[in-house]
């Protein structure tokens, strides 16, 4: 558990980040997949590689909030 109310928030507030920024993942992905098929085969590499660099904040915001409940 957080030390103290100030730290449960900022755990919380990474939390939260973290689940909105999966959400905006899941989003690109179907916009990948849009381009994937369309004339902008080459564009689905670019939104890919972001869709990857949101995973990793992912997993970077959930890491800290792990640490902060130790």
């Amino acid at each position: 558990m957080a030390a103290d109310p100030r730290m449960k928030g900022i755990r919380d507030d990474l939390h939260s980040t973290a689940h909105e920024l999966e959400r905006v993942s899941r989003e690109l992905d179907g916009h990948a997949r849009y381009l994937l098929r369309s004339i902008h085969r080459t564009d689905a590499a670019e939104v890919l590689g972001q869709i990857q660099g949101l995973q990793a904040s992912v997993e970077q915001l959930r890491d800290v909030a792990r640490r902060i409940s130790r």
